[in-house]
């Protein structure tokens, strides 16, 4: 997951939101990401943290009718990880 999210950091552009889902939301959580992604536009998937025990320290929550509306509004989404 880190190398994954420090790539997508690395070639995100002015303007590009990042959504961490599945296992990615665990950096929401960790104290070492959260400082690194305080600055970005970020939404973390709410039932991803759910099925984790982990509660986001950073970020908007987002539920999967918000995803959509958010891939709507901003278009195809770039991929990272498996």
């Amino acid at each position: 997951m880190s190398q994954d999210l420090e790539l997508a950091l690395r070639y995100r552009m002015e303007g590009d939101l990042v959504v961490l889902m599945q296992d990615a939301v665990m950096a929401a959580a960790a104290p070492g990401w959260c400082e690194r992604l305080a600055e970005v536009p970020l939404y973390v998937m709410k039932e991803d943290l759910q099925a984790r025990g982990l509660s986001s320290g950073i970020g908007m929550e987002l539920d999967m009718p918000g995803l959509i509306r958010l891939i709507a509004e901003h278009g195809s989404p770039q991929t990272w990880g498996g």
